[in-house]
C-alpha cells in the first residue's frame, strides 16, 4: 500500500517538495501501518531502510549497562533508520510505537535515485544525520558522566562505611566504659578516697599521654601484657588480663603500677586501677572517634575539591599532586579489594598549572581506572609527576599484560574500548583527551606486556607552591597511604 503526493506534502521533511519530487516518495516508498506496541525494526537487524514518520511516534530503546533505556523518540515529520552517506550497517536499537502510526519507509538501493532527484532532501538528510551523531555522542558522554559518578559513589560510601561504622561501635565501647565509671563511684566513696588519692589516681591516668610515643613491637607488647596481668593478678584485681591489655597498650609498665600502689591504700587499690584503667579505655575511645570523624572530614573535603564545587570553569593556578591524591582517595575501595599496590613519585618541587581542576580531576579517573582495570589483582600502578622547563608530566604506569598492538593507535577513538560489554563505553579516553587539548596539552601511549604508560604533559604557567617540609618530604620519597608502597 502505497501513501499519495498529497499525503505526503506536509510531512517535516519532505515539506516544500516539488509535486515530481513527492511523486517519487509516494511511488519508490511503502506504507507502514503500526498499532501501539508494534515494533517498526530490531536491535541487530541489518539497516536496509530509512523510515519517515508520517503520523505517530516510534520510540527507540537501547541496551545501556544491561538497561534497556528510551534513547530516542521520532515523531511525525521526523526520520529514523538509516541514512544515506551513513556508515550503519545494523540498527543500534529496537524500535517500537508508542501510538498509533503510520511511516513512509525507503529502501537503501533507492538512496541515489532519491538523491539524484532531490539534492534538496539529500542536504536535510545529511542535517538530520550530524544531528543524530551530536545526540548519540552527547548521550554516550552522559552515560560515561554516570558510569564514573557511579563507580567515585560505590568507593565514597565504602570508605565512608568504615569510620561511620568505627565511631558506631566506638560509642557503644564508651558507654560501657562511662557505665563501669558509675559503678565505682560508690566504691571509692566507702574507700573514703581524699585529694592525693585523686591526685595519683589522675596522674596515672594522664602518664601516658606525657610520654613520647615509641614504637612498640608486638613481641614487646605481648611480653609486657604478660608481666601486667601477673601483677594485678597478685593484686586480686578483677578481669586482670582485660585490664593489662588496656595498660599495656597505654605503654604503662609494672613499675608504674608499684609506684602507684605506694600512693594509695591497699582496700582502694583495685577500685582505683579499675576506675584508671576505665578512664584510659574512655580517653582512647575518645581518640578513635575523633581519628573516624577526620577521616569522614577527609573524604568530605576530598570530594569537595574532587568535584571542584566552588570554584569557576576558568583555568586557575592547580596543582597536579592535589587532583591525584584526591581521585585515589575516592578510588582507595576498589585498589583494597584487589590488594592492587599504589607507587607515587612526585617532584618536590611541581610548579603549578593554568588548568581546570574539576576537569582535569575527570582525567586522572579515566586514566587510572583504566590502569587499574588493567592489572592482575596484586598488581602494581605508579603515578610519577615532574616537570622540565616549560612542561609538567604526569606518568601513569601499570603492569599489566599490556594494550595489544593491533589497538594501540585506536583507544582515543570514540566508541572503541576493550573492554567487556556493559564495562565501558569507549569515551573515557576520546574526553580525558579532548580535556588535555583545551588545556594546550597532550597525552602519548606506551605499552608493552608488564609495562602501560599514559604520559599526560601539560604546560607549566606558575612556581610550585610553598608546602610543609613534611609534605614536600613525603611527595619526593613517594609516600604512600595505608594500603600503598611508596617508591623510592
Amino acid at each position: 500500500m502505497k501513501f499519495s503526493a498529497d499525503e505526503l506534502r506536509t510531512v517535516g521533511i519532505l515539506n516544500g517538495l516539488s509535486d515530481a519530487e513527492l511523486a517519487w516518495f509516494a511511488e519508490h516508498g511503502d506504507r507502514v501501518q503500526l498499532s501501539p506496541g508494534d515494533h517498526m525494526f530490531e536491535r541487530g537487524q541489518p539497516a536496509d531502510f530509512m523510515f519517515i514518520v508520517v503520523t505517530g511516534a516510534i520510540e527507540g530503546y537501547e541496551d545501556v549497562s544491561g538497561q534497556e533505556l528510551l534513547v530516542a523518540t521520532t515523531r511525525s515529520g521526523e526520520v529514523t533508520g538509516m541514512l544515506p552517506f551513513s556508515r550503519m550497517t545494523h540498527y543500534p536499537r529496537y524500535t517500537v510505537a508508542a501510538e498509533a502510526s503510520t511511516v513512509l519507509r525507503v529502501r537503501k538501493d533507492d538512496f541515489p535515485a532519491m538523491l539524484e532527484i532531490s539534492l534538496d532532501v539529500g542536504q536535510r538528510l545529511v542535517a538530520v544525520m550530524s544531528e543524530r551523531v551530536r545526540g548519540d555522542v552527547r548521550l554516550r558522554q552522559q552515560h560515561e558522566k554516570m558510569v564514573a559518578l557511579g563507580r567515585l559513589s560505590a568507593g565514597l560510601a565504602h570508605e565512608l562505611n568504615n569510620p561511620a561504622a568505627a565511631i558506631g561501635r566506638a560509642a557503644e565501647a564508651l558507654t560501657e566504659e562511662l557505665a563501669g565509671l558509675q559503678g565505682l563511684v560508690g566504691g571509692l566513696v566507702r574507700h573514703d578516697v581524699n585529694g592525693s588519692h585523686v591526685e595519683a589516681m589522675t596522674n596515672l591516668q594522664r602518664l601516658p599521654e606525657e610520654r613520647t610515643d615509641e614504637e612498640v613491637s608486638a613481641l614487646m607488647r605481648s611480653r609486657s601484657e604478660d608481666e601486667l596481668a601477673t601483677w594485678f593478678e597478685e593484686h586480686d584485681v578483677p578481669k586482670a588480663w582485660e585490664i593489662a591489655g588496656t595498660f599495656a597498650d597505654a605503654g604503662l609498665t609494672v613499675d608504674d603500677l608499684a609506684a602507684f600502689a605506694g600512693k594509695v591504700p591497699q582496700p582502694l587499690l583495685t577500685d582505683a586501677l579499675v576506675w584508671v584503667s576505665c578512664g584510659i579505655g574512655a580517653q582512647r575511645i575518645i581518640g578513635d572517634i575523633a581519628s573516624a570523624a577526620a577521616r569522614i572530614s577527609e573524604l568530605v573535603a576530598s570530594v569537595k575539591i574532587y568535584s571542584h564545587m566552588d570554584r569557576s570553569p576558568e583555568h586557575k593556578p592547580t596543582d597536579v599532586r592535589v587532583g591525584l591524591d584526591n581521585t585515589l582517595t575516592l578510588l582507595r575501595h576498589k585498589l583494597v579489594s584487589r590488594n592492587i599496590r599504589i607507587a607515587r613519585t612526585y617532584q618536590a618541587d611541581l610548579p603549578l598549572i593554568p588548568g581546570n581542576a574539576g576537569e582535569l580531576n575527570q582525567v586522572w579517573t579515566n586514566l587510572l581506572d583504566n590502569a587499574i582495570d588493567a592489572v592482575d589483582d596484586g598488581g602494581e600502578v605508579r603515578i610519577e609527576a615532574h616537570a622540565d622547563e616549560s612542561h609538567v608530566s604526569v606518568c601513569i604506569i601499570d603492569n599489566g599484560h599490556g594494550i595489544p598492538e593491533d589497538t594501540v593507535d585506536r583507544i582515543f577513538e570514540p566508541f572503541f574500548t576493550t573492554k567487556s560489554v556493559g564495562e565501558g563505553t569507549g569515551l573515557g579516553l576520546d574526553i580525558a583527551l579532548r580535556i588535555v587539548r583545551t588545556h594546550k596539552g597532550d597525552i602519548v601511549v606506551e605499552s608493552r606486556p608488564q609495562h602501560t604508560m599514559m604520559r599526560v604533559r601539560l604546560p607549566a604557567g606558575f612556581p610550585a607552591p610553598q608546602r610543609g617540609a613534611a609534605r614536600q618530604a613525603e611527595a619526593a620519597a613517594g609516600q604512600a597511604s595505608p594500603g600503598e608502597s611508596p617508591e623510592k
